[in-house]
């Protein structure tokens, strides 16, 4: 039997892509060992392409001198015992997705000699993935602007991999799924979500916006810790909706941060979107996800610093007063609906 050990969580950015391209070695034929910790998402979730091990593992990041000095230690008990997993069901491989969660499995696969390849998702890369991209065979990447982080000889442009429940919706038409989600089909439709958690800043000013735009529908993705303060006619609300593919076909513009999965999706659906990149994000990394975009006339980037109700009135105007049907065609030309299988080639399967 065919085996391979996988890695990539702590949030969905690193997660799905590790399901993504679990789901497609499965397919394969290959036994799936998934590596992970209790403390990030991949806890949560079900993952049923093979067996799931998970460590108590966690960030070095953003702690205090004994915060960052336990979890290296924990990190380091972790990756002795990933060793000692993999010297016992010798893999084919192993193939990390980045966050801290990858990094026991990708030393360890190095001490073992097991080949070892990564994926990055976003446009700078995270700290885990630049030690392991010294020790990977190959380098997989989303964005273009990533290739100047790694040595040119190893690092593929594969895009990234996108759920296979959300490229079901890409055969609906925007009739139908407005249909599904209970829409008006004569009005122009807006999507505002800030990812899993939403985001509070996006949602107060969207719900400012949907106040004085009557003519436009909203809908809003609020999280869990967002909440609107009206009831108004033209927005229709959700704390969180697994299935992001209807919104898309429903919608005719995204507003949205830019996380490397959400950008990615929303290519794949040819969305005219406006990115607000969070803030906070690591090396600003979501800002260089989508400027290449907006670069090209294909989306706008407002920064959260600059964002406010009357910014993001004009330029959803601005937006909707385009030729979206065009737009579409333009965008979807960037997607990489197989970046499975290229990943896939890569590795020699």
């Amino acid at each position: 039997m065919k085996k391979v050990f996988v890695a990539g969580g702590g949030t969905g950015g690193h997660f799905y892509p590790a399901l993504s391209v679990s789901h497609a070695l499965h397919e394969k034929g290959f036994s799936v060992f998934y590596i992970g910790t209790k403390n990030g998402i991949e806890g949560q979730k079900e993952f049923p392409f093979g067996e799931k091990i998970l460590f108590d593992t966690k960030g070095v990041r953003g702690r205090n001198i004994t915060g960052k000095f336990i979890s290296i230690v924990k990190l380091l008990q972790t990756t002795l015992k990933v060793k000692k997993i993999l010297k016992k069901e010798k893999p084919d491989f192993a193939i990390c997705f980045g966050g801290y969660a990858s990094l026991p499995l990708g030393l360890a696969a190095f001490l073992e000699g097991i080949p070892l390849y990564i994926h990055e998702q976003n446009s700078i890369p995270s700290y885990t993935n630049k030690v392991l991209s010294l020790l990977a065979k190959k380098i997989f990447i989303t964005f273009d602007y990533s290739k100047r982080f790694f040595p040119e000889e190893k690092t593929f442009l594969t895009g990234l991999p996108v759920r296979k429940r959300l490229k079901e919706d890409l055969n609906l038409s925007k009739e139908e799924a407005r249909d599904l989600l209970k829409l008006p089909k004569n009005k122009k439709i807006v999507l505002i979500f800030g990812g899993s958690q939403g985001a509070k800043k996006l949602t107060e000013i969207g719900e400012k916006v949907a106040e004085k735009e009557k003519d436009i529908f909203f809908i809003i993705i609020t999280g869990k810790n967002s909440r609107l303060n009206k009831k108004l006619s033209n927005i229709k609300s959700f704390e969180y909706f697994e299935d992001m593919g209807l919104f898309y076909k429903a919608s005719d513009l995204v507003i949205s941060r830019a996380g490397a999965g959400t950008v990615s999706e929303i290519l794949l659906f040819g969305k005219p979107s406006i990115f607000v990149p969070y803030l906070y994000a690591a090396s600003n990394h979501q800002f260089f996800n989508a400027k290449w975009l907006e670069d090209k006339g294909l989306a706008y980037v407002i920064e959260e610093k600059f964002l406010n109700e009357k910014i993001l009135r004009k330029k959803i105007k601005e937006a909707l007063l385009k030729d979206l049907s065009k737009l579409e065609t333009e965008i979807k030309k960037y997607a990489m609906k197989d970046a499975e299988e290229r990943i896939l080639k890569e590795i020699g399967i």
